[in-house]
């Protein structure tokens, strides 16, 4: 059954990648629109003013690239360099 052990840590990192692509990057205010940015690359945007309209820029990093930036950013923590600036 060892065969199977680079496959499933794999799509272990894949899984990880792909939940940690759902959080929050950054969040910035200005002019009265919201933007949201996730780390998988998408921006949300809202006017912050009553019935403000919503729009997404952006498209979510392919998988291969989701998981090299989320291995990017694991090395970055791992030699002490947090991003989130924690």
């Amino acid at each position: 059954m060892t065969q199977y052990n680079d496959v499933i840590k794999r799509k272990a990192e894949e899984l990880s990648a792909e939940e940690w692509g759902k959080k929050v990057k950054y969040i910035h205010a200005s002019n009265g629109v919201m933007e949201v940015c996730y780390n998988n690359g998408t921006k949300e945007f809202e006017e912050t003013k009553p019935n403000g309209k919503k729009w997404t820029k952006g498209t979510p990093d392919k998988k291969s690239g989701l998981r090299q930036a989320f291995s990017n950013w694991l090395a970055d923590i791992k030699a002490g360099f947090d991003p989130s600036g924690k």
